[in-house]
């Protein structure tokens, strides 16, 4: 079971859940507006979002064992500790859950065409592990795209369907702000991308894959990482200018949690040498991205 776990990424996973149920339990409920989904069809929203993002994981794993084997040879899974077989009739299962659940959701909101956004996901995956992955910056924009997808399908299923003329004003704000997060998540996991490319540089070589790093150097991506990541730190200055001026107090945990780690990050991208750094640099990501997640929550339970 712990294999199957770590084919999936439960931690990303977790990190995928965490960012829809902060959402919805502090910054959506807090505001009081009309909701499309009770509790048990959000519940279901974030295990079709989970269960799309899952079966992108294991296809890119299944098209990924030779180039993993020289990259991070302790976490090749497919093969070793999961047939092939097995890996595929588990990435089918969990597509046909994710679009599953996505089509009877968007039947249950009147809005039957949104469901498209699941079909287009589990499509765009498939597409990236098969050989989108290899043209550079293109395959990192797909990805940092779809991560902010888990974002965004919390306004288009939740939000958007209860949008009518004497709520408009109210209902696009909050979208606004969802929309926020979504930009500023898609620049972390774009920067975090990159980042991965210079990490796997060595396998992607030999096997003569295209991504950022193989293809431009490691000078050029780490200027492309640290200028990602200082359009985050703009964007982020943007959203304190536009909806939390009058929150001191918030504001001061945007400068110190996310502002001014990212602010380390780039200097140790500038920095650093070997894969060892490129890896801490990846997991230091991680981290703002959970900072920024729970910067929601500052808004509501420090903000007011």
């Amino acid at each position: 079971m712990k294999y199957y776990l770590k084919l999936i990424r439960i931690e990303n996973l977790l990190m995928i859940a965490l960012s829809q149920i902060v959402i919805k339990y502090t910054f959506l409920n807090q505001a009081e507006i009309l909701q499309a989904l009770n509790n048990w069809k959000y519940f279901l929203l974030i295990i079709a979002t989970l269960s799309i993002a899952a079966a992108g994981y294991i296809i890119n794993d299944i098209y990924d064992v030779d180039v993993d084997a020289i990259n991070k040879p302790n976490k090749v899974y497919v093969g070793s500790h999961i047939s092939e077989k097995n890996a595929y009739n588990l990435y089918f299962a969990l597509n046909v859950i994710g679009v599953g659940l996505g089509f009877y959701l968007s039947r249950t909101v009147g809005k039957p065409a949104i469901a498209a956004v699941f079909v287009i996901c589990s499509a765009l995956l498939y597409v990236y592990s098969n050989g989108l992955k290899q043209l550079p910056i293109v395959g990192n924009v797909v990805i940092a795209f779809l991560a902010a997808s888990s974002i965004l399908v919390v306004g288009l299923f939740n939000i958007f369907p209860f949008i009518f003329e004497f709520n408009s004003n109210e209902m696009f704000n909050i979208l606004s702000v969802i929309i926020d997060y979504a930009v500023l998540a898609f620049l972390l996991h774009f920067a975090r991308e990159v980042v991965k490319t210079i990490e796997d540089i060595e396998g992607d070589k030999a096997f003569e894959i295209t991504t950022v790093a193989s293809y431009f150097g490691i000078p050029v991506s780490k200027i492309l990482t640290s200028f990602t990541l200082l359009g985050f730190i703009g964007y982020a200055c943007y959203f304190i200018y536009n909806n939390i001026m009058h929150m001191p107090y918030v504001i001061g945990y945007f400068v110190i949690l996310m502002m001014l780690p990212t602010l380390f990050v780039i200097f140790k991208t500038i920095t650093a040498k070997s894969k060892a750094d490129f890896s801490f640099i990846s997991k230091l990501l991680k981290i703002i991205m959970l900072t920024t997640i729970f910067s929601l929550t500052a808004i509501v339970l420090i903000g007011n």
